[in-house]
């Protein structure tokens, strides 16, 4: 699954990753995911990385 989620901010993005991760971990297969965001503050909402430290490059 590849999903980009953009918007302004206060418009539920986060929320929609956090509903995504709790389904995967609900059926096993949140290890299959990635959760990348453009900067530290964002990837730590959500509990991923940022993109370049997620893509290696």
């Amino acid at each position: 699954l590849r999903m980009l989620l953009t918007g302004p901010g206060g418009t539920g993005k986060t929320h929609v990753v956090k509903a995504v991760k709790k389904v995967m971990e609900h059926y096993g297969i949140d290890h299959y995911l990635r959760f990348v965001a453009p900067t530290g503050t964002a990837a730590a909402l959500i509990e991923g990385t940022t993109i370049h430290k997620g893509l290696g490059i």
